[in-house]
């Protein structure tokens, strides 16, 4: 296995801890989730767009699954609480794969789209739970939100949120 140099952002980990189903378990102090992506799913196929292989003629890179690694260290002192990694598996330690930084950007802005996806959706349903909506909803939602995956830690404010909401509503109309 080898570690392609792919680094989530640091708010997003909570959130694809909680919502990606995956082997977890604690390493070393840390919380751990490892998260296969098939090759044939929607962000498996994203990967394979983008890797670039480098291989000795003759080798064939293993098919099957790519592997996204959470890790949620609850001692870290140092800003370096939240990480996430990729990875990916290979028939032969002479395998190379990489991926360009800008790609990397690019993989962190669609995770992001789905985590404000995630997140318009969970407020959507909780907006349709309340059923007579009143002052202060929207704030107890966005709360829950924020309570459920840990956001105060990453910098997620109650305020920063309630703009996304905002502007997220806004776009839709």
């Amino acid at each position: 296995m080898s570690v392609v140099p792919i680094n989530i952002r640091p708010h997003l980990v909570p959130y694809f801890f909680k919502e990606f189903d995956g082997q977890q378990g604690v390493y070393n102090g840390k919380n751990i989730k490892s998260v296969k992506v098939a090759t044939g799913s929607s962000i498996g196929k994203w990967f394979q767009l983008f890797m670039l292989q480098v291989s000795v003629p003759g080798i064939e890179v293993a098919n099957g699954y790519y592997n996204i690694f959470l890790s949620i260290d609850e001692n870290a002192t140092d800003g370096e609480k939240y990480s996430g990694n990729y990875y990916r598996y290979e028939t032969s330690p002479r395998d190379f794969i990489a991926l360009p930084e800008d790609v990397n950007k690019a993989l962190n802005e669609l995770f992001e789209d789905i985590f404000r996806m995630g997140f318009i959706s969970f407020m959507d349903g909780y907006m349709v739970k309340v059923k007579k909506p009143k002052f202060g909803d929207i704030t107890r939602g966005i709360d829950e939100f924020i309570d459920k995956y840990d956001l105060l830690e990453v910098g997620l404010t109650p305020e920063s949120m309630r703009q996304l909401y905002a502007r997220e509503k806004k776009n839709l109309v």
